[in-house]
C-alpha cells in the first residue's frame, strides 16, 4: 500500500486512489479524515483539534483489510456462478445456438427446420429436464 485517505463521514476508504465504501461509523467520533502518503499523513478532526501527525497507519488496518477483501472477492461456486448468468448466457453455455444462428439454420437449409430441431433436439437430449 502506498497511500490511505478514509473520509469518515462518506464511508470512503481510497488505497492507492480506489476507493469504495466501507462503514467507518466505529472510528472515533471526532476523525473527520486521515490521510497518509506511504510514509507520513495525518488525522483530521472535527472538534477544533489540530492535525496528529502519524507515520503508520497500524491503527487503520481493519479498514485497509475490508478494501482488500472487496478487492478480491470470495470466489462463487459452480452453482451460483451459473445462477448469475444471463438467460442468453446460460443458453451458449448449455450449448444453443445463438437465435440468429438458429434462424438462419431454419432459413438456410429450406428443409422445413429438420436442421434446426435435430440441433435443439440434440441439447435436450444432452441435457434432459429433471
Amino acid at each position: 500500500m502506498a497511500t490511505l485517505s478514509i473520509i469518515k463521514v462518506d464511508n470512503t476508504v481510497v488505497v492507492d486512489g480506489v476507493d469504495r465504501t466501507i462503514d467507518c461509523s466505529d472510528l472515533a467520533s471526532n476523525i473527520w479524515a486521515v490521510q497518509f502518503d506511504g510514509s507520513n499523513g495525518h488525522i483530521e478532526y472535527n472538534d477544533g483539534t489540530g492535525n496528529e501527525a502519524i507515520t503508520d497507519v497500524d491503527a487503520f488496518q481493519s479498514k485497509i483489510d475490508a478494501h482488500a477483501a472487496l478487492d478480491d472477492p470470495t470466489p462463487l461456486s459452480e452453482e451460483d456462478a451459473f445462477a448469475a448468468l444471463s438467460y442468453a448466457e446460460k443458453r451458449q453455455q448449455a450449448g444453443y445456438a445463438s437465435i440468429g444462428d438458429q434462424l438462419d439454420m431454419i432459413y438456410h437449409n429450406g428443409d422445413g427446420g429438420a436442421t434446426f430441431q435435430a440441433a435443439i433436439t440434440a441439447v435436450k437430449d444432452k441435457y434432459p429436464k429433471e
